[in-house]
This record gives C-alpha cells, sequence and structure tokens, in this order.
C-alpha cells in the first residue's frame, strides 16, 4: 500500500534521537482482541523495538482510566507477557511501578476494536485511558484504534494486515517526529475503507481535533423489567452520515472520509483562562 507522509498543521516538533528502551503494549480488549494478535509481531518486526505486553485478562472497554483497587491477580503467561484482573490503567500502573518496567518510554494502547474518535469516546475509553495513566508517570502514549466502517466483523484478514502496517508506520513516524507540545497522540486507523466501486481506500495520514459533540443515552429501559437498565448507546457521532454536519478537520469527519486521524493531546483538565 502506498503511504501518504504525515500532513502537520504546523511544523513544530521535538524529534527523538534514540529509539524507546522498551515499548509498553496494553489494550481494552484482552488477549482474544483479532487485531492485538496481528499487532505484537507487526510492530516488533517493524520497529525493531523491545515490547513487554500487559493485558486486562478480558475486555475491559469503556472503563476510561478506571483504577481496580484489587486484589490484582497477575498471571505471568509467557517471557514479556502478563495478564491482569483489571482495567488497562491499573494494567499500566502495576507494570510500570511492580514489575519493574522503569527503561518504559513509550506506552501503546490497542488497536481498539472499533473507533476511538469525539469527546465523548476519548473521554469513556479504556484505550486512551491507559495512555493517560502512562502519561501520569512522564510516559509518552499513543492510543490506537481500528474503527470498523462495514459493520461488527465485517472485516477481513486483509483488511487488518492493511491496518496494522499502515498503523506500524504512523507510530514509527510518531516516535522519531514527536511534538513537543504532545504528551500522547489519539490514532484512528479506518479498517477496510473502500469506495463506492468496493476498491480499497489508500489513507492520508493527518492530524485532527477532537470532535466536542457528545453521545446522548446510554441506556434503553428493559423490556422485561421497568426498573432495569441494558446499554444501547446513542448519537455517536462517527454513525453520522452526513459528513457535512461533522466538523472538517476533526477526527470523526477524517475517519469518515477513509483517512487516519491522528490528535495530539495533553493529559490533563486545563483550568480556564
Amino acid at each position: 500500500m502506498a503511504f501518504q507522509p504525515y500532513r502537520r498543521v504546523n511544523g513544530c516538533s521535538s524529534k527523538n534521537t534514540k529509539a524507546p528502551r522498551r515499548v509498553l503494549l496494553t489494550n481494552d480488549d484482552g488477549p482474544d482482541s483479532p487485531f492485538f494478535k496481528a499487532w505484537v509481531p507487526a510492530i516488533k518486526e517493524i520497529t525493531g523495538w523491545e515490547t513487554f505486553v500487559c493485558l486486562p485478562v478480558g475486555p475491559e472497554s469503556f472503563v476510561s482510566k478506571a483504577i481496580a483497587k484489587g486484589p490484582i491477580q497477575v498471571a505471568r503467561i509467557e517471557e514479556g507477557v502478563v495478564h491482569v484482573s483489571g482495567p488497562p490503567a491499573t494494567c499500566v500502573n502495576i507494570a510500570l511501578h511492580n514489575l519493574g518496567l522503569k527503561d518504559v518510554d513509550l506506552v501503546i494502547s490497542g488497536p481498539n476494536v472499533g473507533h476511538n474518535t469525539g469527546l465523548s469516546s476519548l473521554m469513556s475509553s479504556g484505550t486512551v485511558g491507559a495512555v493517560l495513566e502512562g502519561a501520569l508517570a512522564d510516559k509518552l502514549g499513543i492510543a490506537l484504534s481500528f474503527p470498523f466502517m462495514n459493520g461488527w466483523e465485517n472485516w477481513t484478514p486483509e483488511d487488518i494486515e492493511s491496518a496494522v502496517q499502515v498503523s506500524g508506520k504512523v507510530v514509527t513516524d510518531l516516535w522519531w517526529d514527536w511534538d513537543h507540545r504532545a504528551e500522547l497522540y489519539n490514532v484512528n486507523v479506518p479498517l477496510g475503507f473502500r469506495d463506492e466501486k468496493g476498491q480499497r481506500i489508500e489513507p492520508e495520514v493527518i492530524q485532527t481535533t477532537v470532535d466536542r459533540a457528545s453521545y446522548s443515552a446510554l441506556y434503553r429501559q428493559s423490556k422485561s423489567d421497568p426498573d432495569s437498565y441494558v446499554w444501547a448507546p446513542q448519537g455517536l457521532r462517527v454513525f453520522q452520515t452526513d459528513l457535512s454536519k461533522l466538523t472538517q478537520g476533526s477526527d470523526v469527519h477524517t475517519i469518515k472520509q477513509g483517512n487516519v486521524s491522528v490528535t495530539p493531546l495533553l493529559a490533563q483538565l486545563t483550568e480556564p483562562l
């Protein structure tokens, strides 16, 4: 696949001069994620960086930066791979502070199964929560997601491989040309994106802003029990089909066009001016 260069809004950057000593890999979908299984060997091959995998034992989506109080179980699966009975931010904290990983320079969380675009998603995402926890320990971070645009599990191994290869290039480029103002990046690589004729679209990698719109109700009343509510999120902007109603240059608008969104972020609650 031809790869378009990363287009910056401005040229302000601070290049890293050395490879990360170690990269901490985690996610919020657990060890059974088909994207993570393809990602781990690929990122090692693409970059040559040393990695350590610390994952939740199962799915922990939409938990933001939750910290479990424990007791936390850590299962050592093999050399350099552990599974933790807690959400992604807990995995990062334990890896950095309890497992002796003092040489981690970069935390990569994901690839998330689905999008992480728009303010509501970023503030709710366990994928993003993991790199926020890393930022509190002064570690640079990249949250990576694979939005699927053609329905759940309607992707092919070739779609995954393509997204993995693009992501490896994006991650590598970000490390060597890190914007000194950013503590972390939120990256979305559309999965299996094709044009109206069914042809695969070669993505452009674009620096974006965060779409500010939020979701509405996240639950609906159970049909069997009026006092019970079930998970049924509404109003997620990524499913809006009218591009003209989306903010141009935002992460949502960008992935809807089949391009890769790269959003530099700071891990802080900013005080009003």
